[in-house]
């Protein structure tokens, strides 16, 4: 008994077997054509006719019917040169539909079985207008590969200083060898082992991240170089079913590039310090030494503050709060501080925390940087000079003043030559020890008005902190001729005052409108600091740095509501 609709074998000809519903026939049925549709290029049974435009990616297609229909079998689509692929259950059929639900591609008979409900795109409309994902796609390739080169560049760098450090250890346990005697045989054995085991650790986790970092940007360079031969070539579907694959991994390699720094975590410098009292000790079963490791100085790298304690910088005679407006180092355990309150210079012994040496000024100083041959600059709010002292261990003195013709802020020296910031005629002037001007930097244009001014460590640039005092508020990187290099300026920090520059390039600057102290990379980029919100820094006004000890001095309140930086905090900045 023959089903109705159904072609039985003895009914075909050559011209029947043309005029079959090819959706069926992929399936292995054997369905009379009943109409064409036009977009698909397929014959269709009355059933898939019927039902062909009720699933979303077909409702815009153009149906014949019979009468009209094509009277001969139209061939199967090609793989033509930018068609993805073929569907994998249905060989024939190309994959021109993407469904977002399932973040998948496939057919239109795997659309209308499998994905009725879905929100499905057809990729040859949506193929058209992959430029903000392709832009996307992109920039989030770019920036792990950056990563990724940082990340080996970073390991190559850790590793050259692994082994520079692990050589000085060397050095200096074989140094210290050589100053007793033969009783440290055992002592140098063991110390060594441990040398090498630090190091072997070290590198193993190294080249983990190496190894890790460089096959994902091999992969990723691929693709990228993929992505762009294909939007080169206008491969749209191509191209649209490479970015969903790329798209699919980016999280997988982001998460492994990630998860690969983090558990390979190691420090990269180790140190030997020896003990000199080892001597007295050296028929004893004691080990008396220390083998300790440190993270190298980076921008990439945390700092942990870690406060130490606090120095009171008011003298008894004082009846006014200080007001540290400037501060600097001049020995490891030797501050000089600008009072502008009490109108005086007071040279600080940290250790002992007692003022030991002032010097009355005529007028408040509101900044003191350091000079070759043991002096100090000082710059005065309302005073068109600044006065150049001396001082000692224990002592300060007046030397010559220096006309800057007009009154001035913040002063920096560099290379024989002063620069100084006045905030009133907001710009920058450069002057010669003899105070001749040499070049007047910015304008009213680029300044809200210049507070304070300090050089980069190899005296390229000069970086700037600048306001108008109440909205408006940015630290600026400028060369010597005055141009502007970067530029920093974010509404949450408000009024930047003292600035002070790390071993590793970051510069830190006092914010003292919003009660805290950010830490810059020198192209401007947020650093992190640890410990901040534990530290209590109200309006902090002067910071100054001790590489040697990794000592950071922060002049501040004392009291949250009180503006004055009428004390000193000591923090050890830690790498981590």
């Amino acid at each position: 008994m023959e089903v109705p609709g159904k072609l039985g074998l003895g009914d075909l000809n050559d011209d029947d077997s043309k005029l079959i519903c090819l959706p069926c026939d992929s399936d292995g049925l054997k369905e009379h054509a009943y109409g064409f549709c036009q977009d698909c290029q397929e014959h269709l049974c009355e059933t898939c006719y019927k039902h062909h435009r009720r699933a979303r990616p077909f409702k815009n297609h153009v149906l014949i019917d019979k009468e009209s229909m094509p009277k001969t079998r139209v061939n199967a689509p090609t793989k033509s040169e930018d068609t993805a692929d073929f569907c994998t259950k249905h060989q024939d059929k190309p994959l021109e539909f993407y469904c977002r639900d399932h973040t998948s591609v496939a057919c239109y008979v795997c659309v209308t079985l499998e994905h009725k409900q879905c929100k499905v795109d057809y990729i040859p409309d949506v193929s058209e207008n992959l430029s903000d994902e392709m832009t996307d796609i992109l920039e989030q390739m770019e920036t792990l590969i950056t990563k990724c080169k940082s990340n080996v560049e970073y390991v190559s760098k850790a590793a050259q200083n692994l082994d520079q450090s692990h050589a000085k250890v060397v050095e200096d346990i074989k140094a210290f060898r050589k100053e007793i005697n033969e009783c440290l045989d055992r002592m140098e054995t063991q110390i060594f082992k441990e040398a090498d085991t630090i190091l072997k650790s070290a590198k193993c986790k190294q080249e983990t991240v190496l190894n890790a970092c460089l096959e994902i940007r091999e992969e990723l360079e691929c693709s990228h170089s993929l992505l762009r031969s294909l939007q080169e070539q206008n491969k749209q579907n191509k191209l649209f079913m490479e970015i969903k694959n790329v798209g699919k991994r980016l999280p997988i390699l982001t998460d492994k590039e990630k998860n690969v720094l983090h558990a390979n975590t190691a420090n990269d410098c180790v140190q030997f310090t020896r003990n000199t009292s080892i001597i007295d000790f050296l028929r004893t079963d004691k080990n008396y030494w220390t083998l300790s490791t440190f993270v190298h100085p980076c921008p990439d790298r945390a700092i942990d503050l870690q406060y130490i304690d606090t120095i009171d910088v008011k003298m008894k005679s004082e009846k006014e709060k200080s007001n540290i407006t400037g501060m600097v180092m001049i020995a490891p355990t030797k501050i000089v501080v600008s009072d502008n309150t009490n109108k005086n210079i007071k040279l600080i012994d940290i250790e002992k925390k007692v003022v030991v040496a002032e010097v009355k000024m005529f007028s408040g100083p509101s900044d003191v940087i350091t000079l070759p041959d043991k002096k100090l600059a000082v710059a005065f709010f309302n005073e068109m000079f600044v006065q150049i002292m001396s001082y000692s261990d224990a002592k300060l003195s007046l030397d010559q003043r220096i006309d800057v013709k007009e009154k001035c802020n913040g002063v920096a020296y560099s290379q024989d030559k002063l620069v100084v910031s006045y905030n009133k005629s907001k710009k920058i002037i450069i002057l010669n020890l003899q105070g001749e001007i040499l070049n007047v930097l910015g304008s009213p244009a680029i300044f809200y008005g210049p507070i304070r001014v300090l050089f980069s460590k190899d005296e390229t640039f000069i970086y700037v902190s600048d306001t108008d005092g109440s909205q408006n508020s940015k630290v600026l990187k400028m060369d010597w001729k005055g141009n502007i290099k970067t530029v920093f300026e974010e509404q949450t920090y408000k009024f930047p005052y003292g600035q002070q520059q790390l071993e590793d390039e970051t510069i830190l600057v006092c914010y003292r409108g919003s009660n805290t102290i950010l830490r810059l990379s020198s192209s401007f980029k947020k650093c992190d600091i640890i410990g901040l919100e534990r530290a209590n820094i109200y309006f902090p006004k002067a910071v100054t740095y001790c590489d040697k000890e990794q000592k950071l001095y922060v002049s501040c309140s004392l009291e949250k509501e009180d503006w004055r930086a009428d004390i000193v905090k000591v923090f050890h900045v830690k790498w981590i």
